[in-house]
């Protein structure tokens, strides 16, 4: 069974690098459906065993995905609460994907409508991680007819690039500062603009490496901040260790001197909420102490 866990962790994570979190879900809510329609069982009792081996695996990654969690748990309810009744369960929990491939669909275009009544115009907004949702909002206020300019803050190589790329593409104008020199644009920057893989009940956010110090940098400017999350993506459990957080230690060789050295490497930040001004989310826009009450609210509905 870990070796499972490990495999899965492994391909989330670098799916989620690749395509982001929300196309990760999708990606493996598709893969789940077309499975149904090939796996043999003989009783639904069979199959129901097989989904909750299932569950468990993707409920037990490291790091753990909020999304995956959340739809996969509502999948497993459905089937012991209502689709062990059916006769063609395969056919019950393929339309029951279907519908959530669908909840997701309209969770994206709800946080988008909410994202219309920000004041963007003539405004400098930086981004620094290559989140698809913030893209996805820089592409839908521009297809608006709204102005505005971004400052990319360089990061690691590829992911600078994909900002780039979806930028260029949507026709938005932008500049490239590297990260440790943001300093010099303090005063020009309007907004900024953040995604996320989860939220904690620690209320901390699961984000990007290198976020942590950018956040941390225009909080202390005061410049109004905000994180854009679908209300699905909330981890709705309580927090154990920082296992959503993985470190890779490398030994490395001086490029020029006989010098051996170790380099650590860590997966993600965690990011308080108190340091963001609003996220903006499917159901509505919060202040991060809004934000806290909408997440117990969930979190003691979900027990």
């Amino acid at each position: 069974m870990q070796r499972k866990i490990d495999l899965l962790s492994r391909l989330l994570l670098d799916l989620e690098a690749d395509i982001g979190t929300s196309d990760t879900a999708i990606l493996v809510l598709k893969s789940l459906k077309d499975s149904l329609m090939n796996v043999r069982v003989k009783t639904n009792n069979d199959l129901h065993a097989q989904f909750q081996e299932m569950v468990h695996i993707v409920c037990e990654t490291t790091p753990k995905f909020g999304i995956l969690n959340f739809y996969f748990l509502e999948i497993l309810h459905f089937l012991e609460n209502s689709a062990r009744k059916e006769k063609d369960i395969k056919k019950c929990l393929f339309r029951k994907i279907e519908d959530i491939l669908k909840e997701i669909k309209e969770k994206k275009a709800d946080l988008l409508k909410y994202t219309e009544t920000l004041n963007v115009t003539g405004k400098t907004i930086l981004i620094h991680d290559h989140s698809h949702t913030v893209h996805e909002v820089l592409q839908h206020l521009k297809s608006l007819g709204k102005n505005f300019h971004i400052i990319v803050a360089e990061q690691e190589h590829e992911k600078t690039q994909q900002n780039i790329e979806v930028l260029h593409k949507a026709g938005i104008p932008f500049r490239v500062i590297p990260a440790y020199m943001l300093s010099h644009v303090h005063t020009s920057i309007d907004m900024v603009f953040f995604g996320a893989l989860t939220l904690k009940d620690t209320m901390d956010f699961v984000m990007d490496p290198g976020t942590h110090g950018v956040i941390s940098e225009f909080h202390t400017t005061k410049t109004p901040i905000y994180s854009f999350l679908k209300t699905s993506k909330f981890s709705l459990w309580r927090s154990g260790d920082r296992s959503d957080v993985l470190s890779l230690c490398h030994t490395r060789t001086h490029c020029s001197k006989p010098i051996e050295y170790e380099r650590m490497k860590y997966s993600h930040d965690r990011v308080p909420a108190d340091l963001f001004s609003f996220i903006v989310t499917d159901e509505g826009i919060f202040t991060p102490k809004e934000l806290k009450a909408l997440f117990q609210k969930k979190m003691n509905a979900a027990r």
